[in-house]
């Protein structure tokens, strides 16, 4: 009896096509006047794009807030604009974070594929629906970049879109690596890393494996868990956790440093597993990771006789909600 019933595997494959297709959704789509903010509302699946624009933007004077809430914060105002994204087009606390920012005269561009938000938002970037969330990054993300490349706010350069969609081309490669994370991750419970800088990666994997894999997991950074998470492992039992580093070429000197430690303080007490980032782009970095963890939690989902595709206790909480 087949375990994936909706293909899900093909979706991941078609990943890099669906990023494609994102960035022709934005064409001539801009936001004008003042900007010093940028906020990017929503949930689960629909938040990640934020937290990877927050990535992107590290360097920017215009500061990015990632608002998982029903409320956006009281400094939005006028020259604030706002990203309500929600896949759906019906997630609650999008929804009433959206009116809130609509009350305090923000700018505001709705990311969705229908639904209430649809509806409601005056500036919509429609996209595609029939998928999951969490398999719908890439349009969840890449229309935000655009329209802000698109304004002048961030300037995406050609050839590090060009490096990316030549490394995602290679599902291959990341097939393997994620299937052989897999298997070693067997009924262990992943316990995933990266450096402060690629969090949200680190957070990504986690969420795949709670969603696709349907299994605890979970994620902390450097070197901030040098500084308490560390301490726990004294107690660790390798046959009931895992640790997967998430490594960048360009970590700082003293992070790579910690991880180099850190592995060899806690590899006594679980296996260690390392991954490392592909590309010089940040846009290569992020989603080479992403790519792995997308597999990995995929063939985990396998493993264990779980279809990857259907999140019911989800479902069902939003029901008793109702």
């Amino acid at each position: 009896m087949p375990i994936d019933n909706s293909n899900m595997l093909k979706v991941i494959e078609d990943f890099p096509d669906q990023c494609r297709t994102a960035l022709e959704l934005t064409k001539g789509m801009s936001v004008s006047g003042k900007i010093d903010k940028i906020v990017v509302v929503g949930m689960g699946g629909s938040a990640v794009g934020g937290d990877l624009l927050k990535i992107y933007m590290r360097d920017s004077k215009i500061p990015v807030f990632v608002v998982r809430d029903y409320k956006v914060p009281n400094f939005v105002d006028e020259n604030t604009l706002v990203f309500a994204v929600s896949y759906s087009g019906n997630t609650e606390e999008t929804i009433s974070a959206f009116e809130d920012a609509v009350k305090k005269k923000a700018k505001i561009v709705a990311v969705t594929s229908g639904g209430q938000l649809g509806v409601m938002a005056k500036k919509v970037i429609k996209i595609p629906s029939g998928l999951q969330p969490r398999a719908a990054l890439g349009y969840l993300f890449f229309p935000v970049l655009g329209v802000l490349n698109n304004s002048g706010i961030v300037d995406v350069k050609g050839r590090e879109i060009e490096e990316l969609f030549d490394i995602l081309s290679k599902t291959g490669d990341f097939k393997a690596v994620g299937e052989r994370i897999a298997k070693k991750i067997g009924l262990r419970t992943p316990l995933i890393y990266a450096s402060e800088l690629l969090g949200a990666v680190a957070y990504r994997w986690k969420t795949q494996f709670n969603e696709n894999s349907k299994v605890a997991a979970f994620h902390h950074v450097f070197s901030e868990m040098n500084h308490n998470e560390i301490a726990g492992y004294q107690n660790v039992n390798k046959s009931d956790f895992i640790a997967i580093f998430i490594r960048d070429s360009q970590d700082n000197g003293r992070v790579k440093k910690r991880m180099d430690i850190t592995k060899e303080i806690i590899s006594s007490r679980v296996d260690v597993e390392e991954i490392f980032t592909r590309g010089d782009g940040l846009l290569s970095k992020m989603f080479s990771a992403i790519y792995y963890g997308d597999f990995a939690s995929y063939y985990l989902a396998l493993a264990n006789r779980i279809d990857p595709t259907p999140v019911t206790v989800i479902e069902n909480l939003k029901k008793k909600l109702k």
